[in-house]
């Protein structure tokens, strides 16, 4: 699945990051982490699952694995967002699109946990250096002329 073709382009104001530079999510996820880009989408999903449906999760991925496509779908859209603020913008998006619904995914938070995907974006992103101000502002570099 594309991101661009869920969000429809840019219309939920979420551009995706630049593959040149690295410093995607998924990018970012993999080097904290220590793990190949190939399981990010496993990774993250287990990371995100609520605690309480772990377990019931696990057998259910193998049982019956559309019951995750949306869980599935937002880690695919995120993975491409280059800060806090596109991650949280695309949670919202999601959240909009698709809420949760069913014994397993309401009473038994068989799911991912918005909650604990925002915390882990949140600390993927404040690893990325911040850089200098005078490096973001070029007529610095000109020396004020």
């Amino acid at each position: 699945m594309n991101g661009d073709s869920q969000l429809g382009g840019t219309d939920a104001g979420v551009t995706h990051g630049d593959p040149s530079t690295g410093l995607d999510f998924v990018s970012l996820f993999c080097r904290k982490f220590g793990c190949d880009r190939r399981k990010f989408e496993k990774r993250m999903f287990l990371e995100c699952v609520h605690p309480e449906g772990l377990a019931l999760a696990r057998c259910l991925r193998w049982i019956k694995p559309g019951f995750f496509a949306t869980d599935l779908e937002l880690i695919e859209q995120i993975q491409h967002a280059t800060s806090f603020v596109q991650v949280c913008r695309l949670v919202d998006y999601h959240d909009a699109q698709h809420l949760p619904e069913g014994l397993l995914r309401l009473v038994f938070k068989v799911r991912v946990s918005k909650t604990r995907l925002l915390a882990l974006a949140e600390t993927v992103f404040a690893t990325v250096p911040k850089p200098p101000p005078s490096a973001a502002r070029p007529e610095n570099a000109t020396g004020g002329a």
